[in-house]
């Protein structure tokens, strides 16, 4: 018991408590008393309270953050496993453009490529009518394919084209690859390039002089050196009747050689339509339209031109009426001249 009165502080305390009060009767004269052994109890040990956790009344949701909202990713197209095949292309066909050798030599040479140092394949005549496909990109030589279909190089200030400007401009290895193409993807003119109106010149043929009325044009007579060109006009009212006419009326004129006593045909000038001049308008009554046909130079000796026109169907050009049931059913005419 002395032993837990030792060992712990608070009974210490209450001990000394009970002996200061007991001081006071203690002394020399006062009276003793036998000692007691007071027994204090023990103090039991104060136990902590246990700490009360407070249980929250609620739990706090955190706000979720904003997701955005992804962007479509486009799916990915799809690579063809097998590689396709790249096709050498094919040179598109060509339009082509009627044209002719014109007059300053009396032939021309026909090169296998667009430069004197090609070869000579063989020469043309002036007035030979050429189709010209192309120009070379230095715009000095002229891709042409002759009647006879034979193809080749003509250096271009020889060549004359109704309009420089339709000739299609090629690199040299483009008209090479089409010189390599079928003959039949060509394709020709239906239209007509229109030439620019003129009057007729002194080496001009009407190819009906001979008829009453033109006489001043008839017996005509050519050096052999001189271009000739072979002509013929229509008048009408209005562009109307002249259109007309153009839809409806077909030319057949040839060009005649005398040998001996007869005539030997020369050339057919079926090619008339590329050689046709504008329409112009000479007066409040009267539309002009011409052909102006090349011939180029012509060996000595007596020509004849024949012209004949028909209409497959009625016409007028404001005067008179022509083709079936019409006054005019068929014009006809000749024209001699010479060259010396």
């Amino acid at each position: 018991m002395l032993r837990r009165l030792i060992t712990h502080r608070p009974a210490r305390r209450l001990l000394a408590v009970a002996l200061l009060l007991m001081l006071p009767a203690c002394g020399l004269n006062a009276q003793t008393f036998p000692t007691q052994i007071v027994s204090v109890p023990t103090v039991p040990t104060n136990t902590l309270a246990p700490l009360l956790t407070m249980t929250p009344r609620f739990t706090a949701t955190p706000i979720p953050t904003s997701t955005l909202i992804p962007t479509n990713t486009l799916a990915p197209t799809e690579t063809p496993l097998i590689p396709t095949e790249t096709l050498t292309p094919t040179p598109a066909p060509t339009t082509a453009v009627r044209g002719a050798v014109n007059n300053r030599n009396a032939s021309v040479r026909l090169r296998a490529g667009p430069g004197t140092d090609y070869e000579s394949l063989r020469t043309v005549p002036s007035g030979a009518l050429l189709i010209v496909i192309g120009i070379s990109s230095d715009q000095l030589w002229y891709n042409v394919v002759l009647e006879d279909g034979t193809e080749g190089w003509m250096l271009g200030e020889l060549v004359t084209v109704p309009e420089r400007t339709a000739v299609p401009i090629f690199a040299t290895a483009e008209l090479t690859a089409r010189a390599a193409l079928p003959r039949s993807t060509l394709t020709f003119p239906t239209s007509v390039p229109t030439l620019r109106a003129r009057a007729n010149t002194r080496t001009d043929v009407l190819a009906y002089c001979d008829l009453p009325g033109f006489r001043s044009e008839a017996n005509k007579a050519f050096g052999a050196n001189e271009r000739i060109s072979i002509y013929w006009t229509w008048f009408a009212r209005t562009a109307e009747q002249i259109q007309d006419h153009l839809d409806a009326g077909f030319y057949e004129v040839q060009l005649e050689r005398k040998e001996g006593e007869t005539w030997q045909l020369v050339r057919k000038l079926d090619d008339y339509n590329n050689f046709r001049t504008a329409t112009v308008r000479l007066s409040a009554t009267r539309q002009e339209v011409r052909w102006f046909v090349p011939i180029g130079t012509l060996e000595s000796g007596e020509y004849r031109v024949s012209y004949r026109l028909t209409w497959s169907r009625r016409i007028e050009d404001g005067d008179k009426s022509f083709g079936p049931g019409g006054d005019e059913e068929i014009n006809t005419g000749t024209c001699l001249f010479r060259v010396r």
